[in-house]
């Protein structure tokens, strides 16, 4: 139903993908109150009933916004010392995991409005926080190249492990998903020519590879909604589709002139969203089943 992007000027606007045009029935779009932060929007996140985003901006603050309103519900003000890259909201919608350029994770209590547990270890930035689908386990990647899997109770961290490096340098994780039919599983893309699926134990289950050496190095990943594609963008704007079943790259698709950013899977149908460093967000029919 709701497309939503956030932007350098702060701006976080909700679209209507169809017509590539901004949700006028939203009455404070239409009157051009929109929601806003001062500094660059870095991370967005919707509760699962769709009723409620979260957004993360560079001076480290995070909203939470009724989206048929507009209206700001909750701020959590200096909720991280440097810019928040990631958020995610826990299966009931009470808490949101946070992750920053400062290496710490936060979970944050939307009824105190007040930060709960901080999640240490890392020893650089956090670029991806998600939930677990049951919640029970807060899964974070980091640019110091590991995975740690916390309990998301106590915050303790139960499992730390590194994706495959192919290289001698350490590869920065950009983003993790798990699977839809497995809660077990991940997906996880550290900037390499390789998806990696893996268990939240650590173990390797499956490698998704670009086939390349130059420019295939992937940013970002998504899984379509009933588990059976995974899609990838890579430093060579191009959009990468494999089918789980074989692990084979099905379709390659020249998506933006400009670096690619990343990428967004609609929860039901297959759309596939991309945006790039030129300022445009595209929409994709993805061949999922």
């Amino acid at each position: 139903q709701y497309l939503v992007s956030g932007s350098m000027d702060g701006f976080v606007e909700v679209w209507d993908f169809e017509r590539g045009k901004l949700r006028k029935d939203l009455l404070y779009q239409e009157q051009d109150e929109l929601m806003m932060h001062d500094e660059p929007v870095l991370a967005l996140a919707f509760s699962r009933d769709s009723e409620l985003i979260a957004s993360g901006s560079q001076d480290g603050n995070i909203k939470v916004w009724r989206i048929r309103t507009g209206q700001c519900i909750r701020r959590f003000a200096k909720a991280h010392a440097q810019g928040v890259t990631c958020l995610s909201f826990s299966r009931d919608g009470a808490q949101i995991a946070s992750g920053s350029f400062d290496s710490v994770g936060r979970v944050h209590g939307l009824k105190s409005g007040k930060a709960l547990k901080e999640l240490r270890g890392h020893a650089s930035y956090i670029n991806d926080i998600v939930y677990s689908p049951d919640s029970s386990q807060i899964v974070s990647g980091s640019s110091d190249g590991t995975v740690r899997v916390w309990d998301a109770k106590t915050c303790d961290c139960v499992h730390q492990f590194r994706p495959p490096q192919p290289t001698a340098s350490e590869l920065s994780v950009n983003c993790l998903q798990f699977m839809p039919n497995n809660p077990e599983l991940l997906v996880i893309c550290n900037r390499s020519p390789n998806l990696y699926v893996m268990s939240t134990s650590g173990t390797l289950v499956q490698t998704l590879s670009s086939g390349k050496r130059e420019g295939g190095d992937f940013v970002q990943c998504c899984v379509s909604a009933q588990g059976g594609w995974v899609h990838g963008v890579a430093e060579d704007s191009y959009l990468y589709s494999f089918e789980i079943k074989d692990g084979k790259l099905q379709n390659l698709i020249k998506v933006h002139e400009k670096d690619v950013i990343g990428l967004s899977m609609h929860p039901h149908r297959n759309l596939v969203a991309t945006f790039s460093d030129e300022g445009t967000l595209k929409l994709w029919h993805s061949g999922d089943h």
